[in-house]
């Protein structure tokens, strides 16, 4: 019986280690925005329903992601760390000039500002180095 709690205690540990080093929930799943805050310049938007499938994010296992922003697609690197940390580095990103009135530009940038996430309710928050934030579902 000892034996068989250790075994459970070891693979239980594994488990939370294996969630932690992924991103603690970010991976397995493709991120749609919903929201936008940035503090410097002031600006706070909603994405509207018909539009959320254009502003996406999906964290790879290998510290990777692929990003979708609106007409343009982003790729990089990103690391989190045990207290909710999260850092993103901009990879290669196509340079399509978007229509009028799209949020590319801006949350292209606020990716590269991300400080750190959270994750509750199935909705996703990384909040930027400057207090803004960018909400997922």
């Amino acid at each position: 019986m000892r034996k068989l709690t250790l075994v459970a205690l070891a693979v239980a540990a594994t488990l939370i280690v294996a969630a932690c080093s992924s991103g603690g929930g970010l991976t397995g799943k493709t991120w749609q925005l919903t929201a936008i805050t940035e503090k410097v310049p002031a600006f706070q938007g909603v994405v509207p329903d018909a539009q959320q499938a254009n502003y996406t994010i999906e964290f790879k296992t290998d510290g990777s992601y692929q990003a979708k922003a609106d007409c343009n697609q982003v790729s990089g690197t990103y690391t989190t760390t045990s207290s909710g940390g999260l850092t993103i580095v901009l990879g290669p990103t196509t340079l399509v000039a978007c229509p009028e009135g799209s949020l590319s530009d801006q949350y292209i940038q606020a990716l590269g500002n991300a400080a750190s996430y959270a994750i509750a309710n199935s909705q996703l928050t990384i909040t930027l180095k400057d207090e803004g934030t960018l909400v997922f579902k």
